[in-house]
């Protein structure tokens, strides 16, 4: 359905990136020094819902994931969307919620 354009289907994760390198080792020419810049700091949270059609919905945070901030990103998608949108999550426990299992009927209603 969602190849014929009659729906739009979207697969969700989260994801952290954290701006310290780890390089456990690397190459380099004898008389060449290798330097690689590190910074200590508390990363940037991600939530990512990609398409088969290379579209997406990215929201980031400093703050940690909480099923708080997957509510807010859905409710904002929800009200985003132009025709029936699924979405595919896993079941980690933000996705599982009780706050999100009680907000799916309004979704389901919007057409997500």
């Amino acid at each position: 359905m969602a190849t014929k354009g009659l729906i739009d289907l979207y697969y969700g994760d989260e994801s952290r990136v954290n701006t310290e390198p780890c390089v456990p080792y690397g190459w380099q020419f004898q008389d060449e020094q290798v330097f690689m810049p590190s910074a200590k700091d508390s990363g940037v949270n991600g939530l990512a819902l990609l398409s088969r059609l290379n579209t997406g919905w990215f929201a980031t945070t400093r703050q940690r994931l909480t099923s708080a901030f997957l509510l807010e990103q859905a409710e904002k998608l929800c009200f985003a969307i132009s025709k029936l949108t699924v979405v595919v999550l896993d079941n980690a426990p933000i996705h599982t919620a009780k706050k999100i299992q009680e907000r799916r009927r309004f979704w389901q209603q919007r057409g997500w």
